[in-house]
């Protein structure tokens, strides 16, 4: 059981390593989300997520997502890379791809598994906006939430 939350626990903070190194950001993102992952074993659940935003057209977000794996009680971290067609729309829905990883834990397993995505988000040049995310990882995997948007300020 410990074992299982400490590699979770430790992919976790790989990802926010991963994001933390990214200083000159233009945007920070905060999203709730609901995650559905369908194979042999299947995870439904939901979340909050962080990212940053390049000032180009890439996304980096780690989410935590607290579920269940086959009747039992599961987590689920991503850390997800993205590449977004058009970052600074303020009108209308604009697709972006991306892939990464994610690990999910029970009390007795834990799974790794790689994540590619295809999704679609609507006005990400606002404060905020929906999204869904279709792709695999762990089975076909479904995501669809909110995201709320703020400028950081730059840092000379």
């Amino acid at each position: 059981m410990r074992s299982s939350w400490r590699r979770l626990l430790s992919g976790v903070i790989a990802g926010v390593g991963l994001t933390g190194s990214l200083e000159a950001q233009a945007t920070r993102e905060l999203q709730v989300q609901a995650l559905g992952a369908f194979a042999s074993a299947e995870f439904i659940g939901g979340g909050l997520g962080v990212a940053l935003r390049t000032r180009g057209r890439a996304r980096v977000g780690v989410t935590l997502n607290a579920g269940d794996l086959d009747g039992s009680l599961a987590g689920r971290a991503e850390a997800v890379a993205s590449y977004h067609l058009n970052p600074y729309a303020v009108r209308g829905i604009t697709p972006y791809a991306g892939g990464g990883v994610a690990v999910a834990a029970t009390e007795v397993e834990t799974f790794e598994y790689v994540v590619i995505l295809v999704g679609v988000e609507t006005t990400p040049g606002r404060r905020n906006g929906w999204f869904a995310e279709v792709g695999i990882g762990g089975g076909v995997r479904v995501s669809a939430g909110f995201r709320v948007r703020w400028r950081s300020r730059s840092r000379r």
